[in-house]
């Protein structure tokens, strides 16, 4: 697809590892901060108020926000300052066609993507605890009707709809127009793997983050990213255990588990497909 120089902004790889440091540090920051005043009001000890606010999705999404649009507005005042937020990030119009093939590209691919955790985590970086995947769990239930309003709030809306515009918006886009699109893909998606905190995190999240930094380039817009990665995020959210156990994917287990081959590679496939179909539709309509 046509690239779109004329609107871009162009960030050194310097640049957006500052960028990113002011991101970590304002989140860290915004937590600190939720955690004195929660204290403050419930007379906990700070100890206490850190421990909750860091496994309260709420909280941790608020930190991520602050953290994340600070670095995100800084970023553009610097290295796109003639240029409005929407051009510099290619918040472009694409059809509704296109973003629904996406949505269901990203629903298909979480489960090669949860196999490939599963293979980090018994061959690389060890098995996650019990623990950890039992407040995660807990933490992406929806037990209510209001409760689940917010998960998806802030699982599916909030958060990568923020990682887009800076990872793929700003980092992507601006550092492929300055050193190329494979420069553009592999700076950006390494930066979004160090914005994550474990190991495997940050092989998965790298991984994930290539993965949807060419689809923003191919497309030129942020938009079908955003939607690949809306339903990657949304599919532990609508598929919980309580609804259907899936071994490998949403049943947690003190060793690691693995997805059935069909369904893994049956995800991949049809995620390609239907990208393949939306960049076929794209495609067309530019012509």
């Amino acid at each position: 697809m046509r690239k779109d120089r004329e609107s871009a902004s162009s960030v050194p790889l310097l640049g957006a590892v500052f960028l990113l440091l002011l991101a970590a540090a304002g989140g860290y920051l915004l937590l600190v901060g939720q955690a004195a005043l929660r204290g403050y009001l419930s007379g906990i000890t700070m100890s206490e108020a850190r421990s909750q606010v860091s496994t309260d999705l709420v909280s941790l999404t608020l930190a991520q926000l602050g953290g994340m649009g600070t670095a995100l507005a800084i970023g553009l005042s610097m290295f796109a300052p003639e240029r409005s937020a929407r051009e510099a990030l290619r918040v472009k119009p694409t059809s509704m066609t296109t973003l629904g093939l996406c949505l269901l590209a990203g629903a298909c691919l979480q489960f090669p993507l949860s196999e490939f955790s599963n293979l980090l985590h018994a061959f690389v970086v060890g098995p996650e605890s019990m623990e950890q995947q039992l407040a995660i769990q807990n933490m992406l239930e929806a037990r209510s009707i209001s409760r689940g309003i917010i998960v998806i709030l802030c699982v599916v809306a909030a958060v990568p709809m923020m990682e887009e515009l800076l990872f793929r918006g700003l980092f992507a886009f601006g550092i492929a127009d300055r050193s190329g699109r494979v420069v553009g893909i592999v700076a950006s998606s390494f930066l979004f793997g160090l914005a994550h905190l474990s190991a495997a995190s940050v092989i998965y999240a790298a991984v994930a983050g290539m993965l949807l930094a060419a689809i923003a380039l191919e497309a030129q817009s942020i938009w079908p990213s955003i939607c690949v990665h809306a339903a990657i995020n949304a599919m532990p959210v609508l598929l919980p255990e309580r609804i259907l156990p899936i071994t490998g994917f949403n049943v947690p287990s003190a060793t690691p588990t693995h997805l059935s081959p069909a369904l893994a590679l049956s995800g991949l496939a049809l995620g390609v497909v239907f990208l393949a179909f939306a960049r076929r539709i794209e495609y067309a309509a530019e012509r």
